[in-house]
């Protein structure tokens, strides 16, 4: 009885090990670092990533938020500000620099800081200040997701509520 048991446990244990391995593979920070360099690309490219790359956005974004967010725009009502850089204006030195660090991970929920741009303006070109962002990333089928992001204040102290 109890080898049957213990074989049934492991059975049980197998696909969640199988799900944290696949989860592991790709760390919350390689997702949000990864999402942030084709998001950035996508506006460059002056290609909205909710209409125009829905599938690709759908990779890095959890379902509910995509819900909303799309809800949003079929209702008319456009932001004063884009969600996912937490600003009215899209800076093209964001795209250079892009980097992601993990602040806190548990059983399936990891809270990360981004920081788009190096603060440096280069000559000619519209640098200025980085925008530094806290995402909510929630594990979604074995993928890392994007659930919430918040922007940090100039002071760097505390997150300002997203506008959905």
């Amino acid at each position: 009885m109890l080898p049957l048991l213990l074989a049934l446990l492991l059975a049980l244990a197998a696909p969640a090990r199988a799900l944290e391995a696949k989860a592991g593979a790709r760390a919350p920070d390689t997702v949000a670092t990864e999402f942030y360099g084709w998001y950035l690309e996508t506006l460059s490219a002056d290609q909205d990533p909710l209409s125009d790359r829905y599938d690709t956005f759908t990779r890095y974004v959890a379902k509910e938020l995509a819900a909303r967010l799309v809800e949003r725009l079929q209702g008319g009502k456009l932001p004063q500000r884009d969600y996912f850089t937490q600003s009215a204006s899209y800076r093209p030195a964001w795209q250079r620099s892009v980097r992601a660090a993990v602040m806190r991970q548990r059983a399936g929920a990891a809270d990360v800081l981004v920081t788009l741009g190096d603060g440096i303006e280069a000559r000619g070109e519209e640098g200025g200040p980085r925008q530094v962002l806290v995402l909510s990333m929630v594990l979604e089928n074995g993928v890392w997701k994007i659930r919430q992001v918040a922007a940090v204040d100039a002071a760097g102290s505390s997150p300002e509520q997203p506008v959905i």
